[in-house]
Formats: structure tokens, C-alpha cells, sequence
């Protein structure tokens, strides 16, 4: 190894250890959900819940993978993945009228470029897709002390509780998502 690359490995250690004991520290603390809350893939910001872009999770607690996260108001906060511990900080930090909202990789990212002239080009609403899209594609809902799993097929919609992996969601479809998110209670 070269001294040049021990400097480098050593900032990057340094920077994540930063992020992890700023977002230690703010981890259960009241949040206000903002746009770009959690900065991007190259500038990643320790935010609320102990959650910042780009973060990876692994293991049998993992919920999702490159997931989006979302506002109610359908505004990007950052991206990654998320666990089993993420959902339960983010539940019980969130203020009463806030919602977390989760879409897939796919939902969040690839649907939203598009290539010029060869050229892969992010179109204008990737960072904010507003509230009809966001509740349209949502995977999972977060409240306060409340967890929604969206079942965009009805295959789930029998179960009015759904267990996954120690952790208890409420089942609902896309029209209840929408509902929720736009008065803040289920009809």
C-alpha cells in the first residue's frame, strides 16, 4: 500500500465515523423532514434517525436495498438502504403529522433517467416527484409509532396486519396511502 492511499482510507474512516456519531447523537430526536435532508452520493449528511445518503445496511434485518425516502409533501430527504432499527428510530422521532415514505430503487432512481444523445441525464422531478407520485409508488408508510406496508396488488389485503421481520405493519393499498398522506388518518 501507498502512503498516498492511507490518507485517503483514513479521511474516508474519519468521515464516516463522523457521520455515525453525529447521527448517534440525533438519532431519536424530533425531526423536521426536509428536502435533500440527507445530501447525496457524494456528499452524504448525518440527519435525523442516524440515517445519511447512501448508507448501507446488511444482514437478515434488512428491509430494503438503494430504497427513497420521501416526505409527505413528495420531496426526496436522501436514499439507501434501510433495517429493521431504522424503522423503529424513524417511528418513534417522527413528529405527529410527519410521514416517512419509502419507495424502491427502482421507483426513486431508474424511473427518472433518461438519456440525451447518449448521455444519462436525471429528469427535473427525480428530486421532487410530489405527493400523487410518492403515494402512488410508496412500499412502506413510517408514522409515529405507526408502520404501513403498501400492497400495490392486493394480495395482502386480507391480512390487516403484517409481520416482517419483528416488526408488526398495518396493510394498506395505494388509495388508503394517498388518504393518509393527505389528511393524516385512515378512512
Amino acid at each position: 500500500m501507498t502512503q498516498p492511499f492511507l490518507i485517503i482510507l483514513a479521511k474516508q474512516i474519519n468521515i464516516f465515523y463522523t457521520l455515525f456519531r453525529i447521527g448517534k447523537q440525533k438519532g431519536c430526536q424530533m425531526a423536521q423532514l426536509t428536502k435533500g435532508m440527507y445530501g447525496n452520493y457524494l456528499y452524504p449528511k448525518a440527519g435525523p434517525f442516524g440515517l445519511y445518503s447512501g448508507q448501507m445496511r446488511g444482514g437478515k434485518t434488512r428491509l430494503t436495498k438503494n430504497s427513497g425516502w420521501y416526505h409527505k409533501l413528495g420531496e426526496k430527504l436522501g436514499f439507501g438502504d434501510l433495517n429493521v432499527a431504522d424503522f423503529r428510530r424513524i417511528s418513534r422521532g417522527l413528529k405527529k403529522d410527519e410521514f416517512f415514505i419509502v419507495l424502491s430503487e427502482t421507483d426513486s432512481k431508474w424511473r427518472f433517467l433518461s438519456s440525451i444523445n447518449g448521455m444519462p441525464k436525471v429528469k427535473p422531478p427525480a428530486e421532487a416527484p410530489g405527493v400523487d407520485y410518492v403515494a402512488e409508488h410508496a412500499m412502506y408508510v413510517i408514522a409515529r409509532n405507526q408502520l404501513y406496508y403498501v400492497d400495490h396488488y392486493g394480495d395482502l389485503m386480507s391480512k390487516k396486519i403484517l409481520k416482517l421481520r419483528s416488526l408488526s405493519f398495518k396493510v394498506l393499498n395505494t388509495n388508503a396511502v394517498k388518504v393518509l398522506i393527505a389528511t393524516g388518518v385512515l378512512v
